[in-house]
Parts: C-alpha cells; structure tokens; sequence
C-alpha cells in the first residue's frame, strides 16, 4: 500500500474515532438527562401520592388543597412529556453511537486486513529471497564438490 493510502486510512481512523468518542459523550449526556427527568417524575408522583387527606372543613382549605393538588399534576404531566422527550433524545443519541461505532470497527477491520496482507507479503518476499540464498548456497555447494572430486 502506497505512504499516501496509509496516511489516508490513519486519518480516516482518528475522524471515525472522534466521531464515535463524540457520541458516545453525547448518549451519557442523554442518558443523564432522561435519568434526572425520570427522578423528577418519581419525585412529582410522589408528592401526588402523598398528599395528606383534607382535615378541616373549610372552604378556603379545601380550595387551596385542591389548586396545590392540580399544579402538582400539571407539573407532573409536564414531567412525564420531559421525560417522554429525553427518552427519545436517548434514542436517537444511542442509535447515533452504535452507527458510528460500527462506521469506526469496519475502518479499523481494513487497516488490520491491509495489515496483515502487507505481513504476509513480506513474509512471501522473505521467503523468496531465503529460497535464492539456500539455492545459491547449495549451487556453491555443488561447484565446490565437483572441484574437489575432480582434484582427488
């Protein structure tokens, strides 16, 4: 492989590597943000949940009780579409990762597959060249041999 496709292929590991590091930081972003809106939910349901049952007759309390009973469940419905909301953000940032995650391993699987096939080039070459130099010793072998059987 030529310098150029080398310093080609690096450059497109490091742009592929960024890209995946990117969104892996952006899925724990989105995962941390779902989280908190999920606690918020928990926590909003809660506070519905466990509101104290009207003790007193009333009016004036009965309303006030009834206006913090419905703010708490418009918060909460506004909760849950935030939490509906980060999920899907989530989705998205999860989906984004995986595909640039698997963009980045099939870069890499070539610069290993090219690789390997210039080891294995090598190898052949070497081999070659340790094939002419064992027949070029034997050939020597043989001259010298003659020689001596013929002086003998």
């Amino acid at each position: 492989m030529s310098r150029h496709g080398e310093t080609s292929l690096r450059g497109l590991v490091r742009l592929r590597s960024l890209r995946e590091r990117d969104s892996r930081l952006g899925l724990a972003t989105a995962l941390i943000e779902e989280n908190a809106a999920a606690a918020q939910v928990r926590a909003l349901e809660g506070q519905v949940s466990t509101t104290p049952d009207l003790e007193t007759s009333e009016l004036s309390e009965f309303r006030a009780r009834q206006h913090r009973i419905e703010a708490l469940v418009m918060m909460l419905s506004e909760a849950r579409a935030a939490h509906a909301s980060a999920h899907q953000l989530a989705l998205a940032a999860r989906s984004r990762w995986v595909e640039d995650r698997t963009r980045l391993a099939a870069v890499e699987s070539l610069v290993a597959r090219r690789a390997a096939a210039l080891r294995e080039e090598r190898r052949r070459r070497e081999n070659r060249e340790l094939d002419a130099i064992g027949q070029e010793l034997w050939r020597r072998a043989q001259t010298a041999g003659e020689r001596t059987s013929e002086v003998s």
